[in-house]
């Protein structure tokens, strides 16, 4: 996928890699930004549910989380998160989560102390709870977000000079058009997600202010799209779509605009040169910076898409979800009207806290193992 430069052009080596080898390289990325980013959005979650950061209502930002207090305002029940790569949604009522949200006695214990306290609770299986599920999406949604864009980035380079830089027009028709591939492609499993992790509590009623909640078991996966397809025709299963599609094509066009150029001029200054990892660390870089930028320029459209997944969220289990039927722009304007525009902005400086480092890992990540199979390659020949 990162494959060509001003100064580090395609080459014979590059495909050697193959295309078995670039999906394998994403799988690789996929899961090593989930074994890091994972860990630390479970602990941002508890330190944020017991009161460490503080936060203005029940949408508030913080950390780059957004939270739904479904029966008060100070009680906190979802937490949506999403760094670039990956969505996760974080239920208190879930008994899978709950320990995100036990109190450890210090309301004040920093990052590395929770961590600790989250393991001491509940061990591996505390620190990655949910992994399996998220895994399951944003696995093909890469593999199929890489293998597009380098299917339209090198379609579209034909047109320019084949063994040249990347044009930048090619990099932002490549990256958003990649994105919607990917989006389109995985967002019935999305849904389906949605559904089976928060659509199934059924309320039974409210004891000491927190709403007891009875987890309805889940269909199949197959069962459940065939019953969103009876409920809501083949419509529902792109719930949410159109608010994901703002926020993501956007973004991969502007991220992908940015390593393009970034790498580029990395490579021209002669950056890591001499070392066997320069197009890792030159991906890294890029990807830090292009997805911080992206990100932040973003913020809007991440700010309507997790108002209107609370809207579903509080529809779904039987809650007011009068403006989830709202459109975009409408959404947009009226946060705008009712709210500031500084509240299109809110949560920025987390949002590019976590997207940075992860599009970074998935990058450098994504490098390195195309370097590893390229050599296991070389020496299966050699042997």
């Amino acid at each position: 996928l990162l494959m060509g430069s001003a100064l580090d052009a395609r080459t014979d080596a590059d495909f050697e890699v193959g295309t078995a080898g670039r999906l394998f390289s994403a799988c690789c990325g996929s899961a090593a930004v989930a074994l890091i980013v994972t860990p630390l959005d479970v602990a941002k979650v508890r330190m944020q549910a017991a009161g460490r950061f503080p936060h203005r209502g029940p949408n508030a930002v913080t950390l780059g989380f957004r939270m739904e207090a479904t029966v008060q305002k100070s009680c906190p029940m979802k937490f949506f998160a999403s760094n670039g790569i990956m969505d996760h949604c974080f239920d208190r009522r879930d008994s899978q989560w709950r320990h995100c949200f036990k109190s450890s006695g210090r309301s004040h214990a920093g990052l590395v102390q929770t961590l600790r306290n989250t393991w001491a609770d509940g061990g591996f299986r505390g620190l990655y709870a949910g992994l399996p599920a998220t895994l399951l999406i944003a696995v093909p949604n890469n593999v199929l977000y890489f293998a597009s864009y380098e299917v339209l980035r090198d379609k579209l380079q034909t047109f320019a000079e084949p063994s040249g830089p990347v044009p930048s027009w090619a990099a932002l028709i490549a990256g958003g058009g990649s994105r919607w591939v990917a989006a389109t492609a995985v967002a019935p499993l999305e849904v389906v997600r949605t559904r089976a992790q928060a659509g199934r509590l059924a309320y039974e009623g409210v004891e000491n202010g927190m709403a007891r909640a009875q987890v309805v078991r889940n269909p199949g996966v197959r069962a459940m799209l065939a019953e969103i397809v009876r409920e809501q025709g083949p419509r529902g299963l792109f719930l949410g779509l159109s608010s994901t599609l703002w926020r993501d094509v956007p973004f991969s066009a502007l991220y992908w605009f940015g390593v393009e150029r970034m790498r580029e001029a990395i490579l021209r200054r002669g950056w890591f040169e001499g070392t066997s990892v320069q197009k890792p660390l030159a991906a890294l870089v890029a990807g830090a910076l292009a997805g911080g930028s992206a990100a932040f320029a973003t913020t809007p459209f991440d700010v309507v898409k997790t108002r209107q997944q609370l809207c579903r969220t509080a529809a779904s289990s039987g809650g007011a979800g009068a403006s989830s039927a709202e459109g975009l722009w409408a959404t947009l304007a009226r946060i705008a009207r009712e709210e500031g525009a500084r509240e299109l902005l809110a949560g920025s400086v987390p949002r590019v806290a976590r997207v940075a480092p992860a599009c970074a890992i998935m990058l450098g990540s994504y490098e390195t193992t195309k370097i590893l199979w390229r050599r296991m390659r070389e020496q299966c020949r050699a042997a």
